[in-house]
């Protein structure tokens, strides 16, 4: 994937910039004001994978004036980390560009060579925290770029520094060398991926006709291949030996005249497929289906509904299709624009979906509310001085709050842009103005990742049918602060609120003291407690704190079992339990089925708690796999299920 560029006088960008995007993650965001520069990164990394030979690039106006000749020339060379095993290496010229690949990563992971410029810093930086993640002896780290008006490949401000081409790696070479080396190398590399790039103004017609480039990327189609395959050469030959005849029996009609070819004489494959495409699918335009088995052109649904629809082909076709030719990096230029602000979660819920498929998701955004929802993602914040001078910061979203904390410190005094106070005001916003309308939506906010999970599974039919949304937003504090946010609104008698929110949380040790809370019915705050052997829920105030409990403690038991057996192999003290416990089928919850002491009720926290927490993605995900199955279809609705789902639509 791309984790991030260099780039020399494009549009907004004089000088040399290095942008990080990515910490090798599949969702990466681009924030910051208008007039910063954030979409000019996508549109630049579209013209180095799709407008290669393009000699129109939007040249910065200052370094035009200051003359761009010369070692002054503008160039775009993209970042990327790969896995070693993702590149191709079967056949002869295949193999030689991944050895290639193999020499260029060994210096990039290694050089300390610096020179005029912080870009130097940048990178070492940026280096050093994808070496803390990703083994180097896995994964490739590559530059491959274009320059401006050359055909050539470009390797930034390395291009003179990778001496180990030469046979004599402490003498200088020339650029032919360095050509000869890299001959094919840039193609080879893009050629494992494909760049979709939709800026705000991609009219959704023109773009979701089949037979574009990028709708073909899309769904991993070759339209031409898939033609050729349906007319064979013996039809082609028919074709042609019938029309032959056809026009020598005009021929002789007319005596002293004849038709020739000015080029060829008879049809070839590619002239079919040509005119096939034209025929078929140019006439093909995409529909909305609406009800009563009706549908709406695209070209006549809203501003925000054609939006809405370029994100909807794109999830349709990348969800279902992962077996591909090219690993897809979609980029989007403000996937929010036109659209009401009670859809933006949504909209970014999708792509976050797509980016978990294997795919690359970059975007420009000015709608904030998915920076405290994401774990598994990084935002580059961009901002400009007065002087035109351009920085970035570059955020991991899984500490985002530490990140937001320690550049409040850094920059000595208020953000220019306070992204924290924003991304809760955005993503808040969203929420109300979503349970406001006629056909609202409902909300289960919940604390991690892993409760995710078992809500998606368990509620699967009102996700489905009745617009619940379920948004893990990474601790009991995080869901307070929400609740805090949403307290005022919702209670303000001049809103007319139709959905609802619930807030659940775990029971910890200590009680927990939310004082703003207040019964109301469009928003709820809950415990789940474990009591003996029953699941339930009490206000997020109650006295009841005992036992601590845990989302994992009120399972099905039966399933529990089953997918805690699928983790015996690597925790030999889960095996122990096993092997010494009469387990008590006859309980309802999994907290109480193994009847276990404190020190054992340890062991499972401490199995819960390895692998960074991780474990409990991994058990869930398990879990939803195995109560999925034929054999546990039979099992009953967990009570507090059912109850959570009363207090949502009753």
């Amino acid at each position: 994937m791309i984790v991030s560029i260099f780039l020399r006088h494009f549009k907004i960008y004089k000088g040399i910039n290095y942008i990080p995007v990515s910490e090798g993650v599949g969702f990466s965001s681009i924030i910051g004001e208008n007039g910063c520069g954030k979409s000019s990164i996508l549109e630049a990394l579209d013209f180095c994978f799709n407008k290669k030979g393009a000699t129109d690039w939007p040249i910065n106006n200052e370094a035009k004036s200051d003359g761009i000749s010369g070692d002054n020339f503008p160039f775009i060379v993209p970042v990327f980390l790969i896995h070693k095993d993702k590149l191709r290496k079967e056949n002869k010229s295949d193999a030689e560009h991944y050895l290639n690949a193999k020499s260029l990563s060994d210096f990039l992971w290694k050089t300390t060579i610096k020179g005029k410029g912080k870009f130097y810093d940048d990178f070492y930086k940026h280096r050093e925290i994808l070496s803390n993640v990703y083994d180097t002896d896995e994964y490739f780290l590559l530059f491959a770029g274009k320059k401006y008006n050359d055909p050539g490949v470009y390797f930034g401000s390395f291009h003179n520094q990778l001496t180990f081409i030469n046979d004599k790696p402490l003498v200088n070479y020339e650029d032919s060398e360095l050509q000869k080396y890299f001959k094919g190398f840039h193609e080879y590399l893009i050629s494992h991926y494909s760049y979709i790039y939709i800026p705000v103004e991609t009219d959704v017609q023109t773009y979701t006709k089949l037979e574009t480039q990028d709708m073909q990327k899309l769904m991993d189609k070759n339209i031409q291949r898939e033609i050729e395959k349906a007319i064979t050469s013996k039809t082609i030959s028919q074709i042609n030996k019938d029309l032959d005849k056809f026009v020598k029996e005009i021929e002789e009609v007319l005596e002293i005249y004849h038709y020739k070819g000015h080029f060829k004489n008879n049809l070839t494959m590619p002239d079919l497929v040509s005119k096939i495409i034209e025929a078929y699918f140019s006439i093909k335009v995409l529909n909305k289906k609406v009800e009563n088995s009706k549908s709406i052109p695209v070209t006549e649904l809203s501003s925000g509904e054609k939006r809405k629809a370029l994100i909807d082909v794109a999830y349709s076709f990348l969800r279902r299709n992962n077996d591909r030719e090219s690993n897809i990096i979609l980029a989007i230029d403000e996937p929010e624009a036109s659209l009401h602000i009670s859809n933006c979660y949504e909209q970014f819920d999708k792509l976050l979906r797509i980016s978990k498929e294997n795919h690359q998701i970059l975007v420009s955004t000015h709608w904030y509310g998915f920076l405290p929802i994401i774990t598994n993602g990084s935002a580059t914040a961009i901002s400009k001085n007065l002087k035109n001078e351009v920085s970035f910061k570059f955020l991991n979203l899984y500490n985002y709050r530490e990140n937001i904390l320690h550049s409040r410190k850094l920059h000595k005094g208020p953000l220019p842009i306070d992204y924290n106070i924003k991304s809760y005001n955005d993503l808040v916003q969203s929420i109300i103005i979503s349970i406001m309308q006629d056909n609202p939506y409902y909300w289960i906010i919940c604390e991690g990742q892993s409760e995710k999970i078992y809500f998606d599974y368990y509620f699967k039919n009102e996700i489905e049918e009745k617009k619940l949304r379920i948004l893990p937003v990474g601790g009991f504090k995080e869901v307070k602060k929400i609740y805090s946010y949403l307290t005022t609104p919702i209670k303000d008698p001049d809103y007319k609120i139709l959905g609802k929110v619930y807030c659940l949380i775990d029971t910890d040790k200590e009680r927990i003291d939310v004082s703003e809370y207040s019964k109301n019915k469009n928003l709820l705050f809950e415990r789940l407690v474990l009591r003996k052997d029953e699941s339930i829920l009490v206000d997020v105030n109650n006295v009841l704190t005992n036992p601590p409990t845990e989302i994992e403690d009120c399972l099905d038991p039966i399933i529990f079992y089953h997918t805690l057996q699928e983790f015996i192999d690597k925790y030999d003290t889960i095996l122990q339990l096993f092997l010494k416990k009469n387990l008590e089928f006859d309980e309802k919850y999994s907290g109480t089925f193994f009847d276990l002491t404190i020190k054992e009720k340890a062991i499972i926290k401490d199995f819960f708690d390895d692998n960074e927490g991780f474990n409990k993605i991994l058990f869930a995900k398990k879990y939803i796999e195995l109560a999925g199955k034929p054999f546990f279809k039979e099992q009953k609705e967990l009570e507090w299920i059912e109850e959570v789902k009363m207090k949502l639509y009753k």
